[in-house]
């Protein structure tokens, strides 16, 4: 089923992509950042887990302006949130997700909200014992944009609601292209 999805969001944009008419709005980017991941179950000892590591993702999607002032985007994307570990316990994240993005902003500079979801993978690894979770879990987060002729940076606050892990988050900075 996650397959079928990825292969669907990939089908909408190589559209848009490929439609001239529509080739006004289309992006591309990636960032890195940090991503921090907790979970209190982890350790025999029932002691909390939070720990964070280097994160990137990569996105593309297109953007509708519908007013001078109001933006909405679709944009799917990959994310890897490195391995938060800490002593012999870690955990690796990753996944495809897919967002729709309302901004509001004057000029080059927009506030934009994201609503969207995550298909992950985590793996937890304790002391050479492994096991694997995959799902679909939301994703919501706010940011702000800069972008002068094409050309731009973003930085965001994300959440990931993963139901076998008490909190996901990635903070990001980001560069991207629209066309």
């Amino acid at each position: 089923m996650r397959h079928l999805n990825v292969v669907a969001i990939a089908a909408a944009l190589f559209v848009l992509v490929t439609t001239p008419a529509l080739a006004g709005g289309i992006y591309i980017g990636g960032g890195v950042g940090n991503a921090s991941v907790q979970d209190t179950t982890s350790t025999p000892s029932g002691n909390s887990f939070d720990e964070s590591d280097t994160a990137f993702k990569i996105f593309g999607g297109y953007r509708f302006d519908w007013l001078p002032i109001v933006s909405v985007s679709g944009e799917v994307g990959y994310r890897d949130l490195g391995k938060a570990s800490a002593g012999a316990l870690e955990y690796k994240v990753d996944g495809f997700d897919y967002a729709a993005l309302a901004g509001l902003g004057l000029g080059p500079i927009e506030l934009f909200a994201r609503l969207g979801g995550m298909q992950y993978d985590v793996e937890k690894n304790n002391g050479g014992t492994r096991s694997s979770f995959d799902g679909s879990a939301p994703l919501y987060g706010v940011g702000a944009r800069l972008k002068l002729f094409g050309i731009g940076l973003r930085a965001e606050y994300e959440v990931i609601d993963i139901d076998e892990l008490d909190n996901v988050e990635m903070i990001s900075v980001s560069a991207f292209y629209e066309f």
